[in-house]
């Protein structure tokens, strides 16, 4: 590859990485290509880019996106899934995949939202709910308190006003 070429690639996946909001790096030897490229699809379809760079190039691509760390786990032959989105995505689609991939799909690390993550802690990621899902626990929680409150007031006035419609009652009986 002419020099031209490897500088637009380590500009570009610096760039990517730069901004994703996780990078998983996975050593694919021996998996078919059907599967490399079934595998992709899926990454495709969840909104993760799923790249192969040469080790040095991604050495320096991370140098220059301002990521340290990772250059240990970058021997052999790598892959990138990188989201931009909800971190725990490409994690999500490898573990829906595995059945497919027979164990030869080896997650290394992980760069996630800012901290450098081993293959130890990476497994627990996948069960991790989406950003949208944990928000929307995160309101369901906050709104039960004042769905209190608003029964617990809408009880009192309503008892309150029964209250009322009985002395009222009672009063038009006396009269009458």
């Amino acid at each position: 590859m002419p020099t031209s070429q490897k500088e637009q690639v380590v500009s570009e996946m610096a760039e990517k990485f730069a901004k994703a909001q996780s990078i998983f790096l996975a050593d694919f030897t021996g998996i078919d290509a059907n599967t490399i490229n079934d595998l992709r699809k899926e990454f495709h379809e969840a909104n993760v880019e799923y790249r192969v760079v040469k080790n040095t190039l991604a050495k320096i691509s991370f140098e220059n996106a301002g990521i340290d760390g990772i250059n240990e786990f970058l021997n052999g032959v790598n892959s990138y899934a990188i989201s931009y989105d909800d971190p725990t995505l490409p994690m999500k689609v490898v573990d829906k995949f595995k059945g497919n991939l027979d164990d030869k799909f080896a997650i290394k690390a992980a760069y996630f939202e800012g901290q450098l993550i081993g293959p130890d802690r990476i497994k627990g990621l996948a069960k991790l709910p989406s950003r949208e899902q944990l928000l929307s626990q995160l309101m369901s929680v906050m709104q039960a308190p004042m769905t209190k409150l608003v029964g617990t007031f809408h009880a009192s006035i309503t008892k309150f006003l029964l209250t009322l419609k009985d002395l009222e009652d009672k009063k038009n009986k006396e009269e009458s």
